[in-house]
């Protein structure tokens, strides 16, 4: 290489912290032929020494883009002997979708299976994983390989991907580290150029680097093809010219000189999606042409048959052939290559290229299509059926199979978590004849997962309205989303009134009842065992395939009183959805999955699953979820004290969720706003933030949060002098709020009935709030109440009666990581006349996120690939938090940590 030096050693940073165990990626921008193949090659070499690492490479084809898997295909070929140390369903999921079986996949199993076979690959000896035209790998092969780069933490293994621009928008590389490759400078370029013979003038030289902005491939062809005597008159004429006009005259000039049948030949070639030798001097034979019609091509550097593969020495070659082809001579050569393909059996690829050539309706070629792209999405690829409908609708004869394939093209769309396309092709059909409930459910969709919660609502309700004669269990499906929009609109009428609909469809027993569950959810109409056997009811009644009963057993739980029983439905519900491979699904149960941990203080467990729902919500394009997940962090930072991190956490949400009227998110970041400021004693502060939330006029009210978060804003009201705003406020909350009857909400309306008594009221309000058993499994409720009811005591001058209580909420603060509320129930205590006791920590508090999971399933007794497989790890990860966590805990082995319990504290003096 020529140059590149801080590049180069960008790259052997990259491979030494793979070799030390922590992996990681840098993705190569840059135009084309800047230089980024070099740079893969460079480390490829250098990855032989001084440890050899393994080296993995592939490249994206632009003509394979819809091909599901290919690249992924190409890539793990070697080390597919590797795929029986993945978990089963993982193992199952990667064969099919590379076509090794016929089992279903979906596009998160495989990119979990990837991850996890890249790092049994790596645990013989470090890895590195390169990917050139990263823009032109197929969709479904790309989404995974990211989802595998941005977990590479903790594994030995280094990713270097290529993209090239400005095609690389096609590619969401965002979080990822990245390095832009630019033009080399002239001193560079000379040196470059003297290796061709061209030894220049500085002037001369500098005009050429300016004409072709320094782009290495530019100056290699232009030597290889002109020397100084053509080149830089010509410069001197047109002066500078964009570099890839400039490198594609070239590559045609070196083409022109062919002969017509060697044109024609290296077009099949380039025409021809997977570079089959076969295919392309098949087709080629239709056409007339001879069997040696690409041997001048070949002798001439511009292909290389290497065995059955032909290949372009550079794509942009391949792009400059096909480009510079009339119409006429492009559907010819297609029209050959289907035939050819389909005399060979390969009917979804003839079929393709018979697409391709086609410029009118043609039925036939459109319902082929059609179910090719049943097949790709069985096996898991979706974006490349996305690709077939839209090619099966543009070739539909009547409009109306044109608008249902649109449609469906729109729906996988959503499920790919591409919410703007689905948008684009919903505008697509919306003066088509489209059947209005299918539309309506469409537009609903797409602004639940990523719009405006109250159109959503207004779509969902017209779906239902009109599917409820005909499909009365989808319809309650439907109203079930629709009442979950409202909830995030900061409508809790329309929320009711959906739900309440529900009431009136011709549904089955277990549809009923669990609406039912949902309307009084808060006073356990539906608990133990009925709420566990409510999915299967409701499944062999016909109301769905099972993911979405358990979601509906799920928010039940949620909303009821037992947290418990809650949290293990939420999980259960988690392990079916991650089955399906349904990761638009699973972000909404980590949403109810995170809440519930939130309230019984496993704040740890929590944050981890905020964190995994962020980067899902993120991937699969639901913005009014990655908001909320960012709030729910902001919350957990809160609580803690962690105060900048909880400020940009919740600025971070509020970009996203005020523009979406995702008043959920907003009303819970802002809370978590006003609580950190509760935390700091800054009263004024949060009184100030939490009258938002009941403010109907502001968007980050939310009356569901509101009344949540009731007690907190009365106290900051009382704190800061406002007790009169602070009773008006609950007087006109709690007739809004007066439907959530259950035992948590009425340990909630006596904390701030107790705030805003008189001493002759207050104490029976706390006794009551903390006797009534709402509180029992929520400790940080049950601490926050304690510490208000001891700060009262002694204000009362009732020390001896306070000490119990302040120290009861002290400890639980303590071992909830709560700092700065621990800080107040010690200075209440000592106050009181107490003696703060020695530190002590809650084991969750020690570890990490991960660590805490895989300790608690490790204590289980579960193996270390049980475990991975459970949360997405190779068994090496698995192994590297375990034996992070082990000195934390003060333990040496395995066995010890089934005898740990994790809501114990550990003594740290």
């Amino acid at each position: 290489m020529h140059g590149r030096h801080g590049e180069r050693e960008a790259v052997a940073r990259l491979l030494t912290d793979a070799r030390s165990g922590r992996g990681g990626v840098l993705v190569l921008r840059g135009e084309a032929g800047i230089g980024k193949s070099s740079l893969l090659r460079h480390a490829a070499e250098t990855a032989t020494a001084p440890e050899p690492m393994r080296v993995l490479t592939c490249a994206g084809v632009e003509s394979e883009v819809e091909h599901a898997f290919s690249g992924l295909l190409g890539l793990l070929r070697p080390v597919l002997d590797h795929l029986d140390a993945l978990p089963g369903v993982q193992a199952e999921a990667l064969r099919g979708a590379l076509g090794l079986t016929d089992s279903p996949a979906s596009d998160f199993l495989v990119s979990a299976a990837v991850l996890t076979l890249l790092a049994a690959v790596a645990a013989d000896r470090p890895l590195l994983v390169t990917v050139d035209d990263l823009q032109w790998l197929d969709r479904a092969s790309a989404a995974a390989l990211l989802f595998a780069a941005r977990r590479l933490a903790g594994e030995p293994v280094a990713m270097l991907l290529a993209v090239r621009e400005p095609e690389s928008s096609q590619v969401n590389t965002a979080g990822l580290t990245e390095l832009v490759l630019h033009g080399l400078p002239p001193e560079d370029a000379a040196r470059l150029l003297d290796a061709y013979g061209w030894t220049l003038p500085a002037r001369q030289r500098d005009a050429l680097v300016a004409a072709t902005g320094g782009n290495p491939l530019a100056l290699i062809e232009l030597a290889r093809l002109d020397g100084p005597e053509r080149a830089l008159p010509d410069l001197a004429m047109t002066g500078t010219l964009p570099v890839s006009a400039r490198v594609r005259a070239a590559f045609l000039r070196q083409v022109e000189a062919l002969s017509a049948d060697g044109r024609a030949a290296l077009l099949v070639a380039a025409a021809e999606e997977s570079g089959n030798a076969g295919t392309v001097l098949g087709a080629a034979a239709r056409l007339g042409l001879p069997a040696d019609a690409l041997d001048p091509a070949e002798r001439s550097g511009l292909v290389r048959l290497t065995g059955v593969e032909i290949r372009f020495r550079h794509p942009l070659i391949r792009s400059a052939v096909y480009a510079d082809a009339s119409f006429d001579r492009r559907r010819a050569t297609h029209l050959a290559i289907a035939a050819y393909l389909g005399a060979a059996g390969e009917e979804d690829q003839a079929t393709w290229h018979l697409a391709v050539a086609t410029t009118v309706p043609d039925e036939k070629i459109a319902a082929a299509l059609e179910r090719g792209a049943d097949a790709a999405r069985r096996r898991g690829g979706a974006a490349a059926a996305i690709s077939v409908l839209r090619q099966a609708a543009r070739l539909s004869e009547s409009p109306a199979d044109r608008c249902r394939r649109t449609v469906t093209a729109a729906f996988v769309a959503l499920d790919a978590g591409r919410p703007g396309l689905a948008r684009t092709l919903a505008d697509q059909v919306m003066a088509e004849p489209v059947p209005p409930a299918v539309l309506a459910r469409l537009n609903g969709t797409i602004e639940l997962y990523s719009g405006d919660p109250a159109i959503a609502y207004s779509h969902l309700m017209r779906c239902a309205e009109l599917t409820a004669s005909a499909e009365p269990e989808e319809a309650a499906w439907i109203l079930t989303l629709a009442a979950g929009s409202a909830l995030h609109a900061g409508d809790m009428e329309a929320t009711v009134l959906a739900t309440r609909r529900i009431t009136g469809l011709d549904c089955s027993p277990a549809t009923l009842r669990a609406a039912e569950g949902l309307l009084e959810g808060d006073e356990g109409v539906i608990t133990g065992a009925e709420l566990w056997e409510l999915p299967g009811a409701m499944a062999q009644a016909g109301a769905g395939g099972g993911e979405r009963e358990w979601m509906w057993a799920t928010v039940i739980g949620w909303m009821g009183p037992d947290d418990h029983q809650a949290l293990r439905l939420a999980e259960a519900t988690g392990r079916r959805v991650r089955a399906a491979g349904s990761p638009a699904l699973l972000t909404e149960v980590l949403f109810y999955h995170v809440d519930i941990e939130f309230r019984l203080g496993r704040w740890t467990e929590g944050a981890a699953r905020a964190e995994e729902g962020l980067r899902l919500s993120y991937e699969t394009g639901q913005r009014g979820w990655t908001a909320n997940f960012l709030a729910q962090s902001a919350r957990f930072a809160a609580v803690r004290g962690e105060a900048a991190e909880c400020r940009t956490l919740a600025r971070r949400a509020l970009e996203i969720a005020l523009p979406l009227r995702e008043r959920v998110a907003a009303a819970t970041a802002t809370g978590a706003l006003g609580l950190l400021a509760l935390g700091e004693d800054a009263s004024e502060e949060a009184f100030t933030e939490l009258m938002r939330l009941v403010d109907r006029g502001s968007p980050r009210s939310n009356d569901f949060v509101a009344f949540a978060m009731l007690p907190d804003l009365v106290e900051a009201a009382v704190r800061a002098g406002h007790p009169e705003p602070a009773r008006r406020v609950v007087a006109a909350v709690e007739p809004r709020t007066g439907g959530i009857r259950g035992p948590a909400a009425l340990a909630r309306r006596h904390r701030y009935r107790a705030i805003l008594a008189d001493d002759a009221h207050a104490e029976s309000h706390y006794r009551s709030a903390l006797a009534g058993g709402g509180l029992d499994r929520r400790p940080f409720d049950r601490a926050r109440t304690e510490l208000l009811y001891g700060e009262w005591l002694r204000h009362n001058r009732h020390r001896t009666e306070a000490q119990p209580i302040l120290r009861s909420a002290g400890e639980t603060f303590e071992a909830l990581g709560a700092a700065p509320w621990a800080r107040r129930a010690a200075a209440q205590f000592r106050a009181a006349g107490g003696t703060v006791p020695h530190r002590s920590r809650a084991v969750a508090v020690l570890l990490s996120p991960q660590e805490l999971e895989v300790s608690r399933l490790a204590s289980k007794g579960l193996s270390n690939r049980e475990i991975g497989d459970r949360l997405h790890l190779s068994p090496r990860t698995v192994g590297s938090h375990l034996y992070r966590a082990f000195p934390k805990l003060g333990i040496s082995a395995r066995a010890e940590l089934r005898g740990l319990d994790f809501g114990l504290e550990l003594d740290l003096d």
